[in-house]
């Protein structure tokens, strides 16, 4: 600021900080008039002033030499300090989960490899302790152990999805393969395939049986059945059975119910849970024999006696994945659809059904395909981990 004296032929100003003297200064920084005594005082005011602003301009340009010094500890970088360490976390919590599973998963897979060799043991032992033994059963019984160590020594693959997004942080890990059962006995216009895997109906609409290999005698074991091709709804079984049921009076059973009730079935898409059992003079097939699940309602009367029924309003489509859970140690049969997410549940009573149990399929359209699917335990996805660390990134920053 530099004072000018004020004109003397312009209008007499009074000071602007008394109002009484004569204003005899005026200030080009804020235009106002003062008198003799509060120029000084005037001009002490912005001596302050420019202190304070080089006081602040000083503790800035320190605070900009700090965060020189130490980058790392400006607050937006310690946010995604922090976001990295949940984001760790995280993924190995997923790959924890993961380990977890992988470990359940093959203690499941050695205690049914135990029990079906436990079984074998027993027979060996009954028949050379009988002395009850030929060429046949040597070879049978031999194969029998060679599957055993197939089984206990399958790969076991671990696979980390690719994703065509390019800016995925975290691919999906997962374990497959794992599934231990697969169809291995038919009766009827219908054969095995995919090592197993698959069962695929003839050129004929008649029923045909599918069994599973495995034999379940204790703990809970799932198995879950893609319909890979069905071409009409309905037509299906899925249940259990005692063990080496007679499949030739299984389809005689489901084809009589099929010639005496065409007309109902074709018109019927209910689903029904069906505990099966006949007389023992009934195709002599006795009453322990088969426990299943079906998905046609039955008219005829004697046929229902056999069907003690559930009726489950959804029907099954191409594509679906049904899941059927045995749980032996509480006599339990239950079946889900995942995409309808309905589900039933029966009590078996082993004194009809005794002990060990395998499952079985029945399939009665032509060309109809049933897959049994692979066990797939996952972790975390990475789209849901990415979202996750991308939803915590973003909060961070802004």
């Amino acid at each position: 600021m530099y004072p000018n004296v004020a004109s003397t032929i312009r209008k007499k100003q009074l000071c602007s900080k008394c109002n009484k003297a004569a204003g005899i200064l005026n200030c080009y920084g804020c235009g106002k008039d003062f008198c003799y005594r509060h120029v000084a005082e005037h001009r002490q005011e912005l001596t302050r002033e420019m202190e304070n602003l080089t006081t602040k301009h000083d503790e800035f340009q320190q605070t900009i030499a700090e965060q020189e010094k130490q980058p790392n500890s400006h607050p937006l970088i310690q946010n995604i300090s922090q976001w990295e360490q949940e984001s760790i976390n995280k993924i190995r919590q997923a790959a924890e989960n993961a380990r977890n599973a992988l470990l359940a998963t093959l203690a499941t897979h050695r205690t049914i490899v135990k029990e079906d060799l436990t079984r074998l043991i027993g027979e060996l032992s009954k028949a050379r302790n009988e002395d009850d033994y030929v060429e046949t059963d040597l070879k049978e019984w031999t194969e029998k152990l060679n599957n055993l160590q197939k089984d206990l020594n399958a790969a076991q693959a671990i696979d980390f999805g690719k994703s065509e997004n390019e800016n995925v942080l975290i691919s999906k890990i997962f374990i497959n393969g794992l599934s231990a059962d697969v169809f291995q006995q038919t009766c009827g216009d219908i054969q095995i395939l995919d090592a197993g895997r698959l069962a695929a109906h003839g050129l004929s609409n008649q029923h045909a049986v599918v069994c599973g290999k495995r034999l379940y005698s204790s703990g809970q074991h799932r198995i879950r059945f893609k319909i890979d091709q069905c071409n009409y709804v309905g037509g299906l079984t899925c249940g259990i059975l005692s063990k080496d049921p007679p499949l030739e009076s299984i389809q005689r059973f489901f084809m009589n119910n099929n010639n005496n009730n065409m007309n109902q079935r074709s018109r019927s898409s209910k689903k029904t849970f069906a505990n099966l059992y006949t007389n023992e003079h009934s195709f002599n097939w006795p009453a322990s024999e088969n426990y299943g699940y079906h998905n046609t309602a039955l008219a005829n009367s004697n046929e229902n006696e056999r069907f003690n029924s559930i009726p489950l309003n959804n029907n099954w489509q191409q594509n679906d994945i049904l899941e059927l859970r045995i749980d032996c140690d509480q006599k339990m049969i239950y079946l889900s659809n995942e995409r309808t997410h309905q589900s039933e549940e029966r009590h078996i009573d082993s004194n009809k059904c005794a002990l060990p149990w395998q499952f079985f399929v029945t399939i009665f359209y032509a060309n109809s395909r049933v897959r049994i699917c692979e066990e797939t335990v996952s972790t975390t996805t990475k789209e849901q981990l990415d979202d996750c660390i991308e939803d915590q990134l973003a909060t961070t920053i802004h």
